[in-house]
């Protein structure tokens, strides 16, 4: 949720208070600003502050690095009095964090502060007397200030009072500074406050409405209400929401009456959730974290056993849809694919860390991909010139080897194989499945919906394996009791999307919904 006037916090904030007006403030959709009607006159500061889980680990070492060498070669250019190859590192310098920060910080991840703190450091930006300022902007995961220095306060001093300001965002340690010269800073005004999105419309002024703003999440939930049937949903239930996305399927299930427990790797989408679902209290509950450690979730929060787990395995709409994410070959992104942001390992260590044979059992395992040797031998190829780091070159590259043909992407078994593998989430779904026996019930419903064969051959084969009183093998003279039984199959068939549906969301002709009841 952006830090905005027009975006109240979620009910587990500790203010819901919109932020009041002020002389000069630019109330826009993305966060609130200010831009001086002053023109700069000396040496100008650029100063980004970042959360600290805005970022993505791998991106933040990229530039360090990279920052690091570049800055030790603006050393030796200015030793030398080399000023034109000094400008042009300067250059590369700030194009370097255009590439691996500010991309990020504009895609909108992180937590973002309480209005309130939002509101405090907005006064102080507004009223301090210590700097002059062109122009600042709070947005949902950073703050950009430009400023005039005044006083004999270092820039780091500064930057320390303003974090305090906003205690309710853990700040990054890492800051940027650029030094700009006057004539540049126009530029970054300009950015500054395009950054900001539209204005808000008098109308829905913080002074004169309610918040109207909702966080930019969307996914179609597949398979809606045979899902919610399948579990019973109903008062004095707990059910536990696996993959809980946009909200969809839990908002069906606090409808009946249910207790929700949704967890969720992605902080857009509990973001999004917490927005859309307050309205049922405590009722529903959030959990960040990944569904294979379901059993040390709900026991930090007293619960051992409920009475409905839901899993909706795969990918969401948002996740696909969103270029910056990296997880769809539809447009060009940064080659992420990570369902959780603050993970480490992305889409691009695989690529380009990973060495061919074992790209190629990648692709193969998780993608059932018959030419992935050839695939994988391209892909090696390719990183030795350059690295591979977005999501178009790596369709590229398999396009290259496997040309066109009919209305399926040639790249499709394969990013789904890299993603599957970073996520890893084939362990995760095991894991599920194996702790679902113990938390469950007695009547309590487990469903699983898949995307692919993989999954669903997986989700098939332990329902089948867990719903059967007896076990035979050749050898035996005689049926023996198998000592994993503890299912009744609710589902002999996987429940599929109705025309109507497939209609409205053609993504949902690939799901299968699967489910069992836990016996005594």
């Amino acid at each position: 949720m952006p830090i905005s006037p027009s975006s109240s916090p979620p009910k587990n904030e500790q203010s819901n208070a919109l932020l009041p007006t002020h002389p000069g403030w630019i109330i826009a959709e993305n966060g609130i600003g200010f831009k001086s009607d002053s023109p700069p006159q000396i040496t100008v500061y650029s100063i980004i502050f970042w959360a600290d889980d805005a970022l993505p680990s791998g991106a933040l070492e990229a530039w360090q690095q990279e920052k690091k060498s570049i800055s030790e070669a603006m050393t030796k250019a200015g030793i030398k009095g080399a000023y034109g190859k000094l400008r042009t590192l300067a250059e590369e310098l700030r194009q370097l964090f255009i590439e691996k920060i500010e991309f990020f910080l504009r895609a909108g991840a992180g937590t973002h502060a309480h209005a309130k703190e939002a509101h405090a450091l907005a006064c102080e930006l507004s009223e301090q007397n210590y700097s002059d300022i062109l122009a600042w902007g709070i947005y949902q995961n950073h703050v950009h200030v430009l400023l005039e220095l005044s006083s004999d306060l270092s820039i780091d001093d500064i930057v320390t009072r303003w974090q305090k300001l906003m205690p309710g965002t853990n700040w990054a340690k890492q800051c940027h500074v650029e030094a700009l010269k006057a004539q540049e800073a126009n530029a970054y005004i300009t950015r500054i406050i395009d950054k900001l999105g539209a204005p808000i419309p008098e109308s829905q002024a913080p002074d004169q409405a309610e918040a109207t703003e909702k966080p930019d999440f969307h996914h179609i939930t597949v398979l809606l209400h045979e899902t919610v049937e399948l579990l019973a949903a109903g008062p004095d239930r707990h059910i536990i929401d696996c993959t809980l996305g946009g909200g969809g399927h839990t908002e069906l299930l606090l409808e009946q009456g249910a207790t929700v427990w949704g967890i969720d790797r992605d902080p857009e989408a509990r973001r999004a959730a917490s927005h859309r679902l307050a309205r049922f209290g405590n009722r529903f509950k959030v959990l960040a974290g990944n569904f294979n450690d379901i059993e040390t979730l709900l026991t930090q929060h007293g619960l051992n056993h409920v009475h409905g787990i839901l899993a909706d395995l795969g990918v969401s709409s948002h996740q696909l849809d969103k270029a910056e994410r990296g997880f769809s070959f539809r447009e060009d992104g940064p080659l992420d694919m990570r369902m959780d942001t603050r993970a480490a390992y992305s889409a691009q260590n695989l690529v380009n860390e990973a060495s061919e044979s074992e790209l190629a059992d990648i692709l193969w395992q998780f993608g059932e991909e018959r030419a992935s040797r050839a695939i994988a031998r391209a892909i090696v190829k390719a990183r030795q010139l350059n690295p591979i780091t977005t999501t178009g070159q790596l369709a590229h590259i398999i396009e290259s080897v496997l040309p066109r043909k009919g209305r399926q992407h040639p790249g499709t078994r394969s990013f789904q194989a890299i993603r599957i593998a970073v996520n890893g989430e084939l362990d995760a779904l095991d894991s599920l499945l194996d702790s679902a026996t113990r938390l469950l019930y007695p009547g309590g419903r487990l469903a699983i919906i898949t995307f692919h064969s993989l999954e669903d051959r997986r989700v098939k084969q332990f329902f089948d394996r867990h719903s059967k009183a007896e076990i035979d093998r050749p050898e035996w003279p005689a049926p023996r009791p198998n000592p994993d039984y503890c299912f009744r199959q609710l589902t002999k068939k996987p429940i599929i999307a109705s025309d109507l549906e497939l209609s409205e969301n053609p993504r949902s002709r690939s799901a299968k919904l699967r489910g069992v009841e836990k016996i005594n």
